[in-house]
C-alpha cells in the first residue's frame, strides 16, 4: 500500500533526545499525579516561606531585617555560582545517563561527584569567609550606607556556613530523583521553614535586647538568630540521608573526574559565567538600596518575593505542559513546532499574569499592609513595602517571557546565547539603578524605583531574547499573541481600575484602614471581584486560551454546581447561530491531564466556512467532556444528527444508562430542522445528494476550518489515516477518515445506528468507546466528527516512528516487549470497556520516542474482536523481532506468509508446515518466551486468548534490564543520551530515548505505591480551604501578640517600649486609646550656650520623608560630649489634648528620649515640662503609652538625653518621624 513516508528529523549531535528530558505532557501530568505528596510539600514550602519573611519584618524590624537580607542572600548566591546552575543544567543528566549505563548504577560517579562538590563547596566557603569584609564593606559599608555594616558582617559569619549544605541538599535531592524517589527533597524546604520559625519565635521569646553599639559576637539574640537559620539549611540536607540509604547510594569519597563531564566544559563555563553577571548585577544594586533607606535592601529583595508568589502558583502551573514540548521541538531543530510552542506559551502567560500585574500595581499599598504590617513594621514601612509592589508588578510579564527564551537557547545547545541575554538585562539595571538617586531625593522613593529599573531592564532582556531568536527561527507572525495581549490587557485594566474605584469610595475603605486583618479582607473582596468579572468579560469575548482554561475548572466545579458545567444548550431555547458560529467548547489538554476525569459525549456545532461542501464533515462533532466514572461503564445512547442542524441535547432523545455490549441495539436518529441560510430553506436530501469526497492533501482545510492536514500516514478498508494541526488550540492531532470520499449512502430519516454495523457512523460510534480508556498504548480519542455520511476520529498526536521504521532498526527483543505491553495493556483497558482497538495494519501502529508501541490512529471496524486484537498484538511483537509481518494486508485477521511487503515490512517467511516461522528459530538470541508469546499470539483460539495475558508474559520477560535493551533510533549514527525522562503510567515506559537513541539500556521500572486518588478535584479544593483557614488563623494570630499599625490606632509592638521611670510600676493604657493628633509645626530645642544643633531637615520628623532629621556629631560618649544635657524637638498640635501615646520612629538603637509636654511654644529649661513618658530607642518604630492622664496641652517636647555611637567615635541621634495620641 502506498502511503506518504513521515519525515524525521533526528536530533542534533549531542542534545537531548525528544522525550527524553522534559519528557512529554502526558508523562509530566502521570508523574504529579502520582506524587501528591510532592505538590502538598511545595504549597506548603511557599506558606512557611512566606510566613517566616512574615516574621523576619515583624520580629526584627527594618534596620535588623535589612542587615539580616543581605547576609541570608550571600550563602545562597555563592552555593549557586560554584555549584547550583551547573548541577542543574550539566551533572544531573550525566548523572541519569551514568545510572543507566555503569554497572553500578552509577555509585561510583556520584561518588566522585560528591567528592568533588565537598572540595568545591569547602573551599568556597574558606574563600567567601576571607573576603566577606569586603563584600559586606561594599553592599552597605559606604558613608552614605544606612544598614548597619558591623551587625551585617557578624551575621555573614554565621550565615555563610550554609552554603556548604545549601550545595550537598541540592546534590541529594537530584540524586534521589533520578531513583524516583521525589518526597524527601519536596519536604526539606519546609523543615528548613519550620525550624528558621522556630528559632525566630525563640528570639522574641528571649530576654534582652540585641546588641547593636557596639555588635557583639557573644550576643545571644544574635547567637541564636544566626546559628538557628543555619541549622535549619543543615537539617534540609541531613533529612534525605535516610532515604539515601534506603535508596542504596552510598556516601564515600572517591577522587577523581568522569570523563562524561569532561565533554561539558564549555557549557559549563557559559552557564557561570551567567550566574556570575546575575549576581554582579545584584552586588551593584545593592549598595544603592541600602544608601536610599534602613529598609532599602530588605524591601528591594522581598518584593520581588512577594512577587514570585503569583509566577510559581499561576506561571509555573500552567506552563508546566508546554515548556517541555517547547525544549523537545528546540533540541529537534522543528521550528514550526517551536513558534507554536512560543505563542502558545506567550499567550498563557499572558492570560494567567496580566490580571495579577494589574491588580498587584492597583492594589499594592493594601497588599503591603495585608501582609507585612505587623509587630515592628510601622503602617508607613508596610505602605512602602506595597507602593513597591505597585512599582515592580509589571516586571513578572518580561521576567516569564525571557525563561520562556532561555529554554529554547538551551535547548539548541546554544549556552552562551542567554549570556547575552543576562548582561542585557544586568547593564540596563544597573544604569537605570544608579541614576534614580540623582533624579529622586526620597530615599523611600529610591526603592521603589529601583524596582521600576529591574522590570525595564528585563523588559530589554525579552526584546534581547526576542532579536536572537528571530535570527535563529526566523520571522515569526505572532498575530494571535498580540489579540491575547491586547484583550487581557484591556480588560484587566477596566476592571481593576473599575473595582478600585468602587472599593475606594465605598464603606469597604474603612477595612482597608482598620489594621492588617482589615486589609486583609478588604484585598480579598477586591481580589475575588477583580479576577472574577476579568475572566467573565475575557471568556463573554471568546478569548480562545481563556475559554481553554476555563473549560476543565468548569467541569470540575460542575460536579459540585451543576449549574457551572458546560454543556450543549437547549435547542428550543437558543437562538439560532449562522454556519460559521463556532459553538464547539475549546479545551487545553494539557491542563485536562491533571483531573481524574472520564468523557461524556456531547454534540455540538463545528465551525463552517461559508457554503463549501467540499471541506468535509462540517456538521456536528461528538465533543468529549470529563466527569468520574470508571472506565469499564461506557456510556451508550449515541445521537446522530445530520450536517447543517442545531445541536441535539439530552431532551431530544433519551439516553441509555447501562453498561453496553460490543452489540449494542440499533438507535432511534432523531429528527431534525434545517438550518438557517440565506436564501430559500433547501430540503434537507439537498444537502445529501451534493457532490461529496474533497481531496485529502497537505494543506488542506477539513472539519469547517478546525484542521490542516500536514502528512499522510497510509489507511486500509475506506481509513485514511493523516497529521493535522488543529488550528484552535495549536496542536498536532491525529485524524482517521471514516468513507473519506463519503460513497457510503446517506442514513434515512429515522434509520438506525446499529453498533455492530459496517458503516461509517457505526464505526464511529465504536471508536467513541476507546475515549474513555487512558493507556500509553492508545492515542487518546479527543472529537468523533460526523459528516453526512462519513466522519473524522480526532485523536492526540504523539511524537513518534513508523513501525517499520522502528522495526528496520532491529531493537532487542526485551525492548520489543516493554514496547508492546503498553499496546496490550490499552488492548486489555479496550476490551474491558466493551470495545476493541483493531490492531489489523502496521499503518495503525506507532513507536512513540517513550519506547511504546500504540495505536495511532483509532478506528474500530466491525469485525475487530478481542481475538483479533490478541493476533494483532502478536503481529506487533513479530514485526519487532524479525522486520516482518505476518497478517494479511486485506483485513489483517489471517495469518499469512509470503514474499510482498505491506507498509515497507516483507511478509513473514513460511517454516516446513506454511506457517510464519517461529521469532527464536529465525533469531537464536531471542528469549524463548518472547518468542512463544509472539507464536502463541498467532495461533488464535489455540494459543493466547486475551490481551491481559499478553501483557503479563511480557512484563515477566522483560524484567531484567540488560545493555541491549533498548529500540535504535531512525538515523544514521547513535548519540550520546544527556537526560531521562521518568515514567509514571500504569505499565513502566521503556527507555525515553528509546525510538531515538542507540546503545543505551532502559530505565528502571517505576514502583508505584498505592492508588491515585479518585477524587483528586475534591482534596485540591479541600486542600485550598485548609490554607486559607490556616493564612486567617496565622493573621489573627499575629495580630493577637503584636497587633497592626496605622492612622487610626497604635499598638503594642512585638518589642515593648521603654517606660517612664516616674510610672514603671503602673500598667500601660490599652491600646488605641485616644485619636490622631496631627503635627502643624516643630520647632529646636536647645538650651545650651555653646551652640545649637542642625535644624536642617526638622520639618521631615512630622512627615516622614527623607533625609531624617538627626543631632549633630559628638565625640567621647553619649552624654553630648558633656557639652549640653539634651536636644529636643517642640511639636505643635493642632489643638491641645491629653496625651495618651505616639510613636516615635529612629534608626539610632540605645537613644534615650524622654516625651514632655507644655502649654506653651517656648520655655526656658526643661523644668517647666511635663514628662509623661521615657525609654530607649529600638531601630524601626517605637510605640509608646501614656500611663497615667497626662495634663492637656497643645506642645510636646521630645527631648533626647542620650545618643547612639554609630562608627569609630562619632555619637548622634536621627529621628525619622514622630506622631502622636491624644483625648
Amino acid at each position: 500500500m502506498s502511503r506518504a513516508e513521515p519525515r524525521h528529523i533526528p536530533p542534533r549531535k549531542g542534545t537531548v533526545s525528544p522525550g527524553s528530558g522534559g519528557g512529554d505532557d502526558g508523562g509530566t501530568s502521570s508523574l504529579l499525579r502520582s506524587t501528591g505528596s510532592v505538590a502538598v510539600a511545595t504549597l506548603t514550602s511557599r506558606l512557611t516561606g512566606f510566613l517566616r519573611t512574615v516574621l523576619l519584618a515583624a520580629i526584627l524590624g527594618s534596620a535588623v531585617w535589612s542587615s539580616f537580607t543581605v547576609a541570608n542572600q550571600m550563602p545562597q548566591q555563592v552555593s549557586e555560582l560554584v555549584l547550583g546552575q551547573v548541577l542543574a543544567a550539566l551533572v544531573i543528566p550525566v548523572l541519569i545517563r551514568a545510572e543507566m549505563e555503569d554497572k553500578d548504577r552509577g555509585q561510583a560517579f556520584f561518588e566522585r561527584l560528591f567528592t568533588m562538590s565537598l572540595v568545591i563547596l569547602g573551599a568556597a566557603l574558606v574563600i567567601a569567609m576571607i573576603l566577606s569584609p569586603l563584600l559586606v564593606g561594599w553592599l552597605v559599608g559606604k558613608a552614605d550606607s544606612k544598614v548597619n555594616e558591623p551587625l551585617t558582617q557578624a551575621l555573614v559569619y554565621l550565615l555563610l556556613p550554609q552554603l556548604v549544605f545549601y550545595g550537598l541538599s541540592a546534590l541529594f535531592t537530584a540524586v534521589l530523583n533520578t531513583r524516583a524517589v521525589f518526597r524527601p527533597g519536596a519536604w526539606a524546604p519546609v523543615a528548613t521553614n519550620v525550624i528558621q520559625i522556630s528559632t525566630l519565635v525563640l528570639f522574641y521569646l528571649m530576654p534582652g535586647e540585641l546588641t547593636l553599639n557596639p555588635v557583639e559576637m557573644s550576643d545571644p539574640k544574635l547567637l541564636v538568630l544566626g546559628l538557628g537559620s543555619t541549622i535549619g539549611v543543615i537539617v534540609q540536607a541531613c533529612i534525605q540521608l535516610p532515604a539515601m540509604k534506603r535508596a542504596g547510594i552510598k556516601l564515600r569519597l572517591r577522587w577523581g573526574v568522569d570523563d562524561r563531564l569532561k565533554h561539558f566544559g564549555g557549557m559549563g563555563i557559559a552557564i557561570i559565567a551567567y550566574v556570575f553577571i546575575s549576581l554582579l548585577g545584584s552586588y551593584l544594586v545593592t549598595p544603592v538600596a541600602a544608601a536610599a533607606s534602613e529598609s532599602g535592601p530588605a524591601v528591594y529583595a522581598n518584593v520581588w518575593l512577594v512577587l514570585q508568589l503569583p509566577y510559581g502558583v499561576l506561571g509555573v502551573a500552567l506552563l508546566t505542559a508546554v515548556m517541555p514540548r517547547l525544549s523537545r521541538h528546540a533540541a529537534e531543530g522543528n521550528r514550526n513546532a517551536v513558534v507554536d510552542d512560543l505563542s502558545l506559551a506567550t499567550r498563557i502567560t499572558m492570560v494567567a499574569l496580566v490580571p495579577v500585574v494589574a491588580f498587584a500595581t492597583a492594589f499594592g499599598p493594601s497588599i503591603g499592609r495585608a501582609l507585612f504590617n505587623y509587630g515592628q513594621m510601622s503602617v508607613d514601612q508596610a505602605n512602602h513595602l506595597g507602593t513597591a509592589i505597585s512599582f515592580e508588578a509589571f516586571v513578572l510579564i518580561p521576567y516569564a517571557m525571557v525563561l520562556i527564551h532561555l529554554r529554547v537557547f538551551y535547548a539548541q545547545e546554544r549556552p552562551w546565547t542567554p549570556t547575552f541575554i543576562v548582561l542585557a538585562i544586568t547593564g540596563v539595571k544597573t544604569a537605570l539603578s544608579y541614576l534614580v538617586p540623582h533624579f529622586v531625593e526620597d530615599g523611600n522613593r529610591v526603592v521603589e524605583l529601583l524596582g521600576t529599573a529591574t522590570g525595564l531592564a528585563y523588559a530589554a532582556g525579552a526584546l534581547v531574547g526576542w532579536i536572537l531568536l528571530r535570527r535563529s527561527l526566523g520571522p515569526m507572525q505572532l498575530t494571535n499573541v498580540a489579540r491575547t495581549l491586547i484583550q487581557t490587557t484591556a480588560v484587566s485594566a477596566l476592571v481593576v481600575v473599575t473595582v478600585y474605584a468602587i472599593m475606594h469610595v465605598s464603606v469597604l475603605q474603612r477595612l482597608d484602614k482598620s489594621g492588617p486583618l482589615g486589609a486583609l479582607l478588604y484585598l480579598a473582596i477586591a481580589g475575588v471581584l477583580s479576577m472574577t468579572l476579568i475572566y467573565a468579560l475575557l471568556a463573554l469575548w471568546r478569548v480562545p486560551d481563556v475559554l481553554a482554561i476555563l473549560a476543565p475548572l468548569r467541569r470540575v466545579a460542575g460536579r459540585f454546581v451543576p449549574a457551572l458545567r458546560p454543556a450543549a444548550p437547549s435547542a428550543p431555547a437558543r437562538e439560532r447561530e449562522p454556519a460559521e458560529a463556532i459553538t464547539a467548547e475549546l479545551r487545553l489538554e494539557e491542563l485536562e491531564r491533571f483531573a481524574s476525569l472520564r468523557q461524556e459525549e456531547i454534540t455540538a456545532q463545528m465551525p463552517r466556512i461559508a457554503d463549501d461542501i467540499g471541506l468535509p464533515y462540517a456538521g456536528q462533532s461528538h465533543v468529549p467532556r470529563r466527569s468520574e466514572a470508571r472506565a469499564d461503564n461506557p456510556t451508550t445512547g449515541l445521537r446522530y444528527r445530520r450536517r447543517g442542524a442545531f445541536a441535539v441535547t439530552e431532551d431530544d432523545s433519551a439516553r441509555s444508562t447501562g453498561p453496553a455490549a460490543p452489540g449494542t441495539g440499533p438507535m432511534p436518529l432523531p429528527s431534525t430542522q434545517p438550518a438557517e441560510q440565506s436564501g430559500p430553506p433547501a430540503p434537507l436530501d439537498a444537502f445529501d445528494d451534493a457532490p461529496r469526497g474533497p481531496q485529502l492533501i497537505p494543506g488542506a482545510v477539513v472539519a469547517g476550518g478546525r484542521y490542516r492536514l500536514t502528512e499522510h500516514y497510509g489507511g486500509i478498508r475506506g481509513l485514511q489515516f493523516w497529521q493535522a494541526r488543529d488550528i484552535n488550540l495549536d496542536r498536532d492531532v491525529a485524524l482517521t477518515f471514516v468513507d473519506s470520499e463519503q460513497r457510503e449512502p446517506v442514513p434515512e430519516r429515522g434509520a438506525q445506528i446499529s453498533m455492530r454495523g459496517e458503516g461509517p457512523q457505526s464505526i464511529l460510534s465504536r471508536t467513541l468507546r476507546l475515549g474513555r480508556v487512558h493507556s500509553n498504548g492508545l492515542a487518546r480519542v479527543l472529537d468523533v466528527v460526523r459528516g453526512s455520511s462519513g466522519g473524522i476520529v480526532v485523536a492526540e498526536w504523539i511524537p513518534s516512528y513508523s513501525l517499520a521504521d522502528v522495526a528496520g532498526t532491529h531493537p532487542s527483543a526485551i525492548a520489543a516487549a516493554k514496547a508492546v505491553r503498553s499496546l496490550a495493556s490499552a488492548a486489555e483497558g479496550a476490551h474491558r470497556a466493551g470495545a476493541a482497538l483493531s490492531i489489523d495494519h502496521p499503518d495503525r501502529v506507532r513507536i512513540s520516542q517513550d519506547g511504546n508501541a500504540y495505536l495511532a490512529f483509532p478506528g474500530t471496524l466491525a469485525d475487530a474482536t478481542k481475538e483479533s486484537d490478541v493476533r494483532g498484538l502478536g503481529a506487533v511483537l513479530y514485526a519487532l523481532l524479525l522486520e516482518k509481518w505476518p497478517l494479511d494486508e486485506t483485513t489483517g485477521r489471517i495469518v499469512t506468509t509470503g514474499t510482498g511487503t505491506v507498509s515497507g515490512l516483507q511478509q513473514a517467511d513460511a517454516d516446513a508446515n506454511g506457517n510464519p516461522v517461529e521469532p527464536r528459530d529465525a533469531k537464536s538470541d531471542i528469549p524463548f518466551e518472547i518468542s512463544a508469546v509472539a507464536t502463541r499470539t498467532l495461533e488464535g483460539g489455540q494459543g493466547i486468548r486475551t490481551a491481559a495475558t499478553v501483557q503479563q508474559l511480557l512484563d515477566q520477560a522483560s524484567v531484567v534490564d540488560v545493555k541491549t535493551d533498548l529500540l535504535a533510533a531512525v538515523r544514521d549514527s547513535p548519540q550520546p543520551a544527556a537526560s531521562q525522562q521518568p515514567a509514571g503510567s500504569a505499565s513502566a515506559s521503556a527507555s525515553a530515548a528509546a525510538a531515538a537513541q542507540a546503545a543505551r539500556p532502559t530505565p528502571p521500572k517505576r514502583v508505584q505505591t498505592g492508588k491515585r486518588p479518585k477524587n483528586v478535584p475534591l482534596l485540591v479544593i479541600a486542600a485550598c480551604a485548609v490554607v486559607l483557614l490556616l493564612i486567617i488563623g496565622l493573621t489573627l494570630l499575629i495580630s493577637s501578640i503584636t497587633g497592626g499599625k496605622d492612622t487610626q490606632s497604635s499598638v503594642g509592638s512585638l518589642y515593648p517600649a521603654g517606660q517612664s521611670s516616674s510610672a514603671a510600676a503602673a500598667p500601660p493604657a490599652a491600646p488605641g486609646i485616644g485619636s490622631p493628633v496631627k503635627g502643624t509645626g516643630v520647632a529646636l530645642v536647645d538650651f545650651s550656650t555653646r551652640g545649637k544643633d542642625s535644624a536642617t531637615n526638622i520639618e521631615h520628623v512630622l512627615t516622614g520623608e527623607d533625609p531624617a532629621w538627626k543631632t549633630d556629631t559628638y565625640k567621647a560618649g553619649p552624654a553630648f560630649g558633656n557639652l549640653k544635657k539634651g536636644v529636643g524637638l517642640m511639636v505643635t498640635l493642632d489643638k491641645a489634648v491629653s496625651l495618651t501615646g505616639g510613636s516615635i520612629t529612629s534608626p539610632s538603637a540605645g537613644s534615650t528620649i524622654e516625651v514632655r509636654t507644655s502649654s506653651k511654644d517656648t520655655v526656658k529649661s526643661v523644668d517647666e515640662t511635663s514628662l509623661v513618658w521615657s525609654g530607649t530607642i529600638r531601630p524601626g518604630a517605637n510605640d509608646f503609652h501614656v500611663s497615667a492622664v497626662a495634663p492637656r496641652a497643645k506642645y510636646v517636647l521630645v527631648w533626647i538625653t542620650g545618643l547612639t555611637k554609630v562608627e569609630g567615635n562619632d555619637w548622634y541621634t536621627t529621628i525619622n518621624r514622630v506622631s502622636f495620641q491624644g483625648s
